[in-house]
């Protein structure tokens, strides 16, 4: 099972990803909850919820540099390859 977060634009396109989901191919998932990227737009955030975002990435493990570029050259070959 894989995750996708997508803006819908239109009416059209929700009503087509709603197709999808009555054919069980996919399910729609309403709720943001702390995974949410503050950085989409969407609702505000709250001053109670920006005080956690900041408590839990300061609690966060750090690597280097060096060690974030490596993985993200992994990672991005992986995007690369074409979807089968």
């Amino acid at each position: 099972m894989q995750t996708v977060l997508v803006e819908l634009r239109d009416q059209k396109a929700f009503e087509e990803l709603h197709n999808l989901e009555a054919k069980k191919l996919i399910r729609i998932i309403t709720e943001n909850g702390p995974a949410s990227s503050y950085a989409l737009p969407g609702d505000p955030v709250s001053v109670e919820d920006f005080r956690k975002w900041v408590e839990h990435a300061e609690n966060t493990p750090t690597i280097s540099l060096t060690q974030a570029k490596k993985q993200w050259q992994a990672q991005k070959k992986k995007l690369q390859q074409p979807i089968r």
